[in-house]
């Protein structure tokens, strides 16, 4: 029978709050970057063509 080795998943640090490990996370930053960056165009668009 072939030694073969099993992937045991790593659990996060309990010491790291849940709630840091998720403002850290780099999905996150973008998507806090993505949404910024779409106000910013909705506000220059509007301050260029004001709705009624």
């Amino acid at each position: 029978m072939p030694n073969v080795s099993t992937f045991t998943p790593q659990s996060p640090d309990p010491a790291v709050p849940y709630i840091i490990r998720v403002l850290t996370a780099e999905a996150t930053k973008k998507g806090t970057a993505t949404a910024v960056a779409g106000l910013l165009v909705a506000a220059i668009s509007e301050a260029i063509w004001p709705s009624s």
